[in-house]
Order: C-alpha cells, then sequence, then structure tokens
C-alpha cells in the first residue's frame, strides 16, 4: 500500500486513502501470529517488523499529506513546484496520549549567510 499510494510520485487523495487503509491494517495486525521457530522463518521476522513497519507508515503518510510542495524525493504531482516558506519548518509527530499521532511544525533556525550564498550560488 505505501509504495502503491504513498511512492516517489504522491497526490493527496491517494495518501488520505492510504491512512484509511493503514487503520483496516494495524487492526489486522493484532491477530497476527507465527508458528514454528526463527530460523529460517521469513515470516517469524516479518511478524516481528509489522507494529513497527505499521507505526512509521502513518507519520509519513500525515507528513507528505502536509507537505504541499515538491522538493528532493519528496514529488507531489498535485504541488509540482517548491515552496520557499516549506523550508522554514521541520514536521514533526509524536504519538499522542490517546495513541493518535499528533503532527506540529517546529521552526528551523535561519541559516548563515555565508550557507545561503552557497546555495543560492548553486542553485
Amino acid at each position: 500500500m505505501m509504495q502503491d499510494l504513498v511512492g516517489i510520485v504522491r497526490v493527496e487523495g491517494e495518501m488520505e486513502r492510504a491512512l484509511e487503509g493503514l487503520v483496516g491494517l494495524n487492526e489486522r495486525a493484532l491477530k497476527v501470529g507465527v508458528s514454528g521457530h526463527r530460523e529460517c522463518n521469513p515470516g517469524w521476522h516479518t511478524a516481528l517488523d509489522l507494529p513497527n513497519l505499521l507505526t512509521v507508515s502513518d507519520p509519513i503518510t500525515r507528513c507528505a499529506i502536509e507537505r504541499r510542495e515538491s522538493r528532493g524525493g519528496h514529488f507531489r504531482d498535485d504541488y509540482p513546484a517548491k515552496e520557499s516558506g516549506f523550508q522554514k519548518f521541520n514536521l514533526v509527530v509524536k504519538k499522542g496520549s490517546t495513541g493518535e499521532m499528533e503532527l506540529r511544525r517546529e521552526p528551523v533556525a535561519p541559516m548563515s549567510d555565508e550557507l545561503a550564498q552557497i546555495i543560492e550560488e548553486n542553485k
């Protein structure tokens, strides 16, 4: 689902569908079990990794929806341009007391004039 809906080229509607799908996957993951032992058993390792994969998928998707621009490896088909306002903050996600992911914008310290000049010269 993440590769199909939150892949390299991203669109808001698809990412919203991914968030909905993650709810269902989290419910299904609660029922996952593996028989046998861990040696030569890829299912064992996948079952152990699954909660972490789902936990990380949620904030990745939320941040991708929030960042309405294209920059570097983050390409939005519905927002193809780079927006200077988005370079002034980082998106920070943490799990709240109810288990829901909470997203906030955290200001980035301004860069030095010297660094800004180097970046401008290399555009």
